[in-house]
């Protein structure tokens, strides 16, 4: 029997039914009733709603990041209506919300083992660009670093050049991460990085060797004494030396657990297993990405939210 799936703006009066359908997203639950309220009140991001009978069966959430990129994610579908369409449908309406924002580049991650999610995802045109993983420490032993310090805004230019010359900055596809949100790693991103103190590098005959972005949004977010890596690179003798660091500079403050987030680079992922960082899964994280054409959806999407799907 066909199904008529509508596809809208979600409403605060939608939550009980989205909240009762994420019940089950991870074991713990999920994030998306402590964020609900948040995005509905964005300005330059919307979360779609896809109904059956008046009745949401199907959420998921764009933002607009920075000019001409948008971040999607909170992908979720009722247990009851999976395989029938739902899930397209809002990553459409996703796609023509960015659209008129003047986007043309939209990401969004999953994790490498989630194979039906990556399935439908080729399907709308998805490719992988780049994995990650995830790792975590708790031990802030004191340990002195030998060539890394703080990096200060005068270190711009030459932080850049390394970057562009960078086979890890290529391997991330340029980008960075703050909690779970990939976008583009560009000159006024490092610089903010800079600006803010959140810049780690480490320099190997007066010439740039390795980089770490680092950042706190895992605190204020979680409500823990935690910080994350955002951005690693370099060699592994210059990542072992920027972790050192960064556990010492911990230690001192008293932050009692790094989130590492990494490029799945051996020389960097193998310097985080040597400083006794754990992998929380044993999945990577995809980033995939699609750059949208107006001409492209006005031809092939024939079906829109407000016919009928099967």
């Amino acid at each position: 029997m066909k199904q008529k799936i509508i596809v809208r703006k979600a409403r605060s009066s939608d939550n009980d039914a989205v909240f009762k359908f994420c019940e089950k997203t991870w074991d713990w639950g999920d994030y998306v009733p402590r964020v609900w309220n948040r995005w509905l009140e964005e300005k330059d991001g919307r979360i779609f709603v896809a109904t059956i009978n008046n009745v949401p069966v199907g959420i998921s959430h764009v933002k607009v990041l920075k000019p001409g990129e948008a971040w999607l994610e909170a992908a979720r579908t009722d247990p009851n209506y999976r395989r029938k369409g739902v899930a397209t449908a809002i990553t459409k309406e996703c796609f023509k919300f960015a659209l008129q924002k003047d986007v043309k580049l939209v990401r969004l991650a999953t994790n490498s083992d989630n194979t039906a999610a990556l399935r439908a995802l080729r399907k709308l045109g998805f490719k992988l660009v780049s994995e990650f993983v995830k790792m975590t420490c708790k031990k802030m032993e004191a340990d002195k670093s030998e060539k890394t310090k703080w990096a200060k805004v005068r270190d711009e230019k030459e932080i850049w050049e390394f970057l562009r010359k960078s086979k890890c900055y290529a391997k991330t596809a340029g980008s960075f991460t703050i909690l779970y949100v990939w976008a583009s790693l560009q000159k006024e991103d490092l610089k903010k990085f800079l600006a803010e103190r959140k810049a780690i590098i480490c320099k190997d005959q007066n010439a740039v060797s390795g980089l770490m972005l680092i950042d706190d949004g895992v605190s204020r977010e979680w409500s823990e004494n935690s910080v994350q890596t955002c951005y690693v690179d370099g060699t592994q003798e210059a990542v072992l030396d920027m972790i050192r660091f960064l556990k010492e500079r911990c230690r001192e403050s008293g932050i009692k657990r790094i989130y590492g987030f990494t490029c799945d680079h051996k020389p960097i992922t193998s310097a985080f297993d040597i400083m006794g960082f754990e992998r929380d899964t044993l999945t990577c994280i995809h980033l995939l990405e699609k750059r949208l054409s107006a001409d492209e959806i006005k031809c092939s999407w024939v079906i829109s939210s407000e016919k009928q799907l099967s």
